[in-house]
């Protein structure tokens, strides 16, 4: 799944009711009613409790071996490593009609498992109403006497098991049990070892509008009709929603599907259509597809649809198809032409052929994340897939590209091999997070994807991971709700970061040689990341560079964090040491941090530097757990470490070594790297953020950047600046503060002018200094902005496709309500969902209060607003320093529907949680936000409650540290120019 397009991944989840709001999909953990008694009863019941527990103790401890569903063993399942699965609940579980239930753990026992599962669904799109028949081959692990499968909100009519001879097995009893999404059938006789039986269910379920399980979403022909299309999101416990499934992605097995339609629409799923025929007696058709191969119940896909499609075929005839509504099928050449570029190149990558014989991208109207997966179908929003050459910027193009290539590459790395349980889910999508930027780099070389890598995975990987409130690589989860809250810049960036981290080290071909065996050792079946490691340990060793891999990466997927290196160089020697790196203040740590790290909190360190006598050739130091001393030559100048920014650390200097490069950059910037210069920004304001070092020391260095030309370093700066301004709004800094960032802004901004032209990241580099320009109040940039919002919107003018962003959101911002209001109806009319994405950023910069509130409110109305773009609005309000009190006191407000809107799928409400407390920075703010959370349930959103509030807290810090040595530079600053 990808990170893109959502503030890394937003899982909208639920489907809405008669009011347009979405019933939450963890109703189920919610606390039942209370039971109110009196004093006596109550002893009796306390009694009769401690009877029951003396009882059930005793019949645990004299049951022999043989019926492993009545009591939980405590034991790990397979693919849990050594995490337990958890205590079992003190009360005991309670099946629908009020029995108990017999399995008590929230993951399926492995008695049996499936082989195969053939499903005949009829979904009526009109009534919206789901008919399924269901077979599931199994075959028994061990002997037991029941089998229990996951389902969710399945009204199940009919179900049999028969043995291998087709002779019946009988079913003495079928619970449900909501809260574990499970399903219990009790037999008699017991299923032998090694034996196969055919399980049938016949079932019925709702078609409802939604983002998650087997849901409606809708779009609009070009004439203004409303069109119905049925998909799927299975990703990562909602397949159990759309029929009976053992839902655990360890558990695979082949699927053959059967859709039955109407004759206008079409079907897809992950295997090529192998028939259509007439249903007798009606006038539907029934689609009959190829059977897949063996893979996780989370990756399996159908939609149906009216779409129409464009097609190409590899060099190895894998069929690769494009569909989308067909309104919008000609912005579908690009992602065609990339997807069969990026398909070959993995190809040759891997050295493993892609298995399947066809592979498609659809585009979804209302979809939760960037885009999921699936194999052989993979579905996507719509601004991650299409693309029009006269109406999309660079950017948006950049975003197409590198979400492509991101689900191409789970075509092996997840799909192919599976994390053997959510865990790890890092090796899927932190792989595919790594390979995106290759795959997009290899299918446009002139973009310096790697350059890019910095800016896009290392720096929010190392913002995130220097929190209190982070989490290792690897971390149990057991439940629904903690599996959908790893789906986060940990898993996917920091994933991503410590993969390029080992490349830096291993070399490509050790890489490469080590992944093909990996998926040619774990092909169609799962593995962890141990299994990993020790492909690329044999791989190095086979070619003669023998690394404990297994012992370096544990340091950086088993603790959380990362660290800091300091670096103290005096002529010639070099001392650097190396310690857990936080951005709170020690006073603001937790000591019962309730994830403690067994190794100390040291890493396997590859420690990297160039000095000014050979800047062109790196050295690499190891730090392995400890601190290091080394010479260098007593004709060294000066040195960087962390070449590349390809190590996920930090770096401090003294204050000598932070003068000297500040004067390198000053003098002579290119002598480093323009991935060297945006990691030296990057680490100088976050030390700052730590009160580690004063600010003077960021501000100084950024006094090069009015030489700067590169978008990569200018990128990282303009972040840190702009946050600095922000922080400074109440304080008379704030303008002197925007007075600077012009300033150093000014010189790019008359080179690179307002023409739409130049390189792919100059293109990239001028939305960064526009917008800059015009936050900063730069008369010229805003009365060019007003120009051309005129121009566009009394006489039809075209705005070139990157300068629009610019210019929509400076005419919305300096605009009148009348230039709102035209902006909405372009919103709600444009077919290009790039440019819809765009308006809603720039309908979020007005600074009229009532239009800003009254925008707030459309999110309430999925009709103006859909779900999936709930998220992006409040966002922007919040960055609107006008807006950002609207946005905290709406979802207040709101609160119960946006929860019902949500569920409690992490990546919305713990991104909403984010989004509309990011900009508080003050204790009455921090006391607001804990008081109003302090009662409320946010479920899997609770981590990203606790990063917001450290946030404030670290807003907090900055001000009290920093304040007054911002206030005294800038004053220093321009009482020297007018001196």
């Amino acid at each position: 799944m990808s990170d893109h397009d959502v503030d890394d991944i937003a899982f909208l989840t639920g489907s809405p009711g008669e009011s347009g709001y979405m019933m939450s999909k963890r109703a189920m953990y919610e606390p039942g009613s209370v039971m109110v008694c009196s004093q006596k009863r109550a002893c009796c019941v306390v009694t009769l409790g401690f009877m029951a527990v003396i009882g059930i103790a005793l019949i645990v401890a004299f049951t022999k071996p043989g019926c492993p569903e009545a009591t939980y063993t405590g034991e790990p399942l397979p693919g849990m490593g050594n995490h337990p699965t958890g205590v079992p609940p003190t009360t005991p579980a309670t099946a629908t009609n009020g029995e108990e239930f017999p399995w008590k753990d929230v993951r399926l026992p492995f008695h049996v498992r499936p082989l195969s599962y053939s499903l005949r669904l009829h979904p009526n799109i009109t009534n919206q109403h789901v008919e399924g028949h269901l077979t599931i081959k199994l075959t028994a692990i061990e002997e037991t006497s029941s089998v229990i499968i996951h389902g969710h909100n399945l009204n199940v009519s009919h179900y049999s098991l028969r043995d291998k001879y087709d002779q019946p097995i009988k079913i003495i009893k079928f619970l449900v049990y909501q809260k574990h999404q499970q399903l219990y059938l009790g037999l008699s006789p017991i299923l032998r070892r090694g034996s196969n039986y055919t399980l049938k269910i016949n079932y019925e379920t709702a078609l409802k509008e939604g983002l998650e399980g087997f849901y409606l979403s809708s779009y609009k022909t070009v004439d203004g009709e409303k069109r119905y299309i049925a998909a799927t999101h299975f990703e990562p416990t909602s397949a159990r929603s759309a029929f009976p499934c053992f839902d655990e992605p360890h558990m695979k097995a082949r699927f053959k599907l059967s859709v039955i339609r109407e004759p206008h629409q079409l079907t897809l799923s992950n295997m090529p259509l192998a028939s259509s025929i007439a249903v007798d007696g009606t006038n539907l058709m029934r689609d009959e597809f190829m059977e897949s191969l063996e893979m996780s119940t989370y990756l399996v896909a159908f939609v149906i649809c009216d779409y129409t499609h464009k097609s190409n075929v590899t060099h190895n005839n894998v069929n690769v198809s494009v569909y989308a509504p067909p309104g919008m099928i000609d912005q579908a050449d690009y992602a065609l032409e990339v997807a069969t570029h990026i398909l070959e190149y993995y190809q040759k990558f891997f050295r493993v052929p892609y298995p399947l014989p066809k592979q498609d991208l659809i585009a979804i109207p209302d979809f939760g994340a960037g885009a999921m997966e699936n194999w052989g179908l993979i579905t996507y929003r719509e601004t991650t897939l299409m693309y029009d050459p006269v109406e999309t910027s660079a950017q948006s193009k950049q975003l197409v590209a590198v979400v492509v290539a991101h689900e191409l590459a789970h075509q092996w790395f997840g799909n192919l091999v599976t994390m053997s349980w959510w865990s790890d889910l890092w090796l899927n999508e932190g792989f595919a997070s790594y390979m995106e930027h290759l795959g997009a780099g290899e299918a446009e070389e002139g973009w310096a994807m790697q350059e890019q890598f910095v800016l896009a995975k290392i720096q929010p990987a190392l913002g995130l991971d220097s929190l209190l409130a982070s989490h290792p690589i690897s971390t149990p989860v057991h439940d629904p709700a903690q599996i959908e809250a790893i789906f986060d810049t940990i898993s996917y960036k920091k994933g991503a970061s410590i993969i390029g981290m080992l490349e830096s080290f291993i070399g490509r071909q050790v890489l490469q040689e080590g992944l093909k065996l990996y998926l040619e050792t774990y092909q169609y079946s799962s593995a962890d990341t141990d299994n990993l490691w020790g492909a690329l340990a044999k791989t190095a060793a086979q070619m003669n560079n023998p690394v404990d891999v297994k012992a370096i990466m544990d340091t950086w997927t088993l603790q959380a964090g990362f660290p800091l290196i300091s670096i103290n160089f005096t002529d010639g020697h070099v001392v650097a040491s190396q310690a857990r790196f936080l951005v709170c203040e020690e006073n603001m740590t937790d000591p019962n941090e309730p994830i403690n790290s067994t190794l100390g909190y040291r890493w396997h360190i590859p420690l990297t530097y160039i000095t000014s006598a050979d800047r062109e050739n790196q050295t690499m130091v190891w730090m392995n757990l400890t601190d290091v001393e080394f010479e260098v030559g007593q004709d060294v100048e000066w040195i960087k470490f962390n070449v590349g920014q390809r190590g996920f650390y930090r770096v401090s200097y003294d204050a000598q070594g932070w003068q000297t490069l500040t004067n390198v950059l000053l003098n002579n910037f290119e002598e480093l790297s323009s991935a060297d210069r945006a990691s030296l920004i990057d680490d100088v304001f976050t030390l700052v953020k730590a009160g580690r070092i004063n600010a003077s020391v960021a501000l100084d260095l950024t006094l090069y950047l009015k030489q700067e030309t590169e978008y990569v370093p200018w990128s990282t700066a303009l972040m840190h600046l702009l946050s600095w301004a922000r922080l400074l709004f109440n304080y008379p800094a704030h303008r002197l503060m925007l007075r600077y960032i012009l300033s150093i802004v000014q010189p790019q901004y008359q080179r690179i002018g307002w023409q739409d032209k130049g390189s792919h990241l100059d293109k990239l580099l001028r939305t960064k200094l526009l917008n800059a320009a015009i936050e900063c109040g730069d008369e010229d940039a805003i009365r060019e902005a007003k120009k051309l919002f005129t121009m566009w919107r009394k006489e039809n003018v075209t705005i070139p496709p990157n300068l629009r962003s610019v210019v929509y959101a400076a005419g919305v911002k300096h605009g009148t309500e009348k230039d709102w209001h035209f902006c909405w109806k372009v919103y709600m009319s444009s077919s290009v969902p790039s440019e819809k994405r765009l308006m809603l950023k720039a309908l979020a910069q007005t600074r009229d209060p009532w239009v800003l509130q009254q925008y707030l409110e459309y999110t309430l109305d999925s009709t103006k607003i859909r779900p999936q773009d709930v998220l992006t609005v409040l966002a922007e309000v919040s960055r609107n320093p006008g807006g950002r009190l609207s946005a905290w006191r709406m979802v207040r407000q709101y609160w119960d529907r946006i929860s019902q809107l949500f569920g409690h799928g992490s990546f919305t409400i713990g991104a909403i949680i984010k989004a509309v407390t990011s900009p508080f920075s003050s204790s009455f703010d921090l006391n607001e936000v804990e008081s109003f959370f302090s009662g409320v349930d946010v479920g899997p959103g609770e981590r990203a409650l606790e990063q917001a509030l450290e946030t404030i807290r670290l807003h907090i810090q900055w001000q009290d540290h920093n304040l007054q040595h911002v206030t005294n530079w800038l004053n220093d600053c321009f009482e020297e120019r007018t001196s």
